[in-house]
């Protein structure tokens, strides 16, 4: 995996900048990192790597003196394994069940609370309630529910890259009916919350293949099940499960997991040009 961002800075360049980087692939038990290099030019006069409040790797770069761009490049090799659910006895129970033992269980787990409470991107809302109980039907088995709500998702909206930015609030995507994964799984993920059910933004890429390497980002959304584990789910595809898709790191909704944030002082008219291949490894 390569992934390569440019920020431009303007015709007077930046004094200082300030960047929290989340380009490390987490180590699961389904996905071994086997190598990972975090590149940054010009050099940083500090960088740190620390373990973030949801055990993702986040290396915080600082750098000084007068500088026309930043290119933050992350190179990272990882391997996939058969990914092992468990979880399915849940998926099987009353969906009223499951967010009953949800609220038990984060009433004194405040871990999961954060992930049963709304934020900004993901709200707990009647709203989101709303949209989301035409899946969620009194005495429907919890796995039927999450099928049944990402083919809703699926079906209502329509990927489209151009039509929102990473600032786009959910309610600006429900409106326009299109945007991209980032836009489906804060809705995935708030419609879940407001059914009083825990779930988490997951932040990765989808693994390509020789012919066709992945070129992007993505996102999906996973539910937290009753008897421990959390069960994935990609709206953006309409499908249960993320097979082939390589975790960076999951938190509440996008601001916890951004790929790079951060601040470059004195900067003007920043750009940013991002290129991102995902393929296999050549065999000899």
């Amino acid at each position: 995996m390569v992934h390569r961002s440019r920020y431009e800075l303007g015709a007077a360049g930046a004094v200082a900048c300030r960047l929290e980087v989340h380009l490390t692939p987490r180590a699961l038990p389904h996905q071994a990192v086997e190598f990972h290099q975090l590149v940054v030019r010009p050099l940083p006069s500090s960088r740190r790597l620390e373990e973030d409040a949801f055990g993702n790797r986040c290396a915080r770069v600082e750098l000084g003196g007068r500088f026309g761009a930043v290119e933050v490049t992350a190179l990272s090799v990882v391997r996939l394994g058969e990914e092992e659910p468990g979880g399915d006895g849940d998926l099987g129970q009353d969906w009223r069940a499951a967010a009953a033992r949800t609220a038990a269980a984060a009433s004194e787990d405040p871990a999961l609370r954060a992930f049963v409470e709304g934020t900004a991107r993901a709200p707990r809302s009647a709203a989101m309630a709303e949209y989301a109980r035409a899946s969620f039907e009194e005495g429907r088995p919890l796995g039927a529910a999450l099928e049944g709500l990402v083919a809703r998702i699926r079906r209502d909206f329509a990927f489209d890259p151009g039509a929102t930015a990473a600032d786009t609030g959910l309610a600006a995507f429900c409106e326009l009916r299109r945007g991209v994964c980032q836009d489906f799984a804060h809705l995935a993920v708030a419609c879940l919350r407001s059914m009083g059910l825990a779930a988490r933004y997951v932040s990765g890429y989808v693994a390509g293949s020789a012919a066709a390497p992945s070129r992007a980002s993505h996102a999906w959304a996973s539910v937290w099940l009753p008897s421990g584990g959390w069960r994935d789910l990609d709206p953006t595809v309409g499908r249960l499960g993320a097979t082939g898709h390589i975790v960076l790191g999951y938190g509440r909704d996008y601001d916890d997991v951004a790929p790079i944030r951060g601040t470059a002082d004195g900067a003007r008219g920043v750009r940013l040009r991002t290129a991102i291949l995902v393929a296999p490894e050549e065999s000899d």
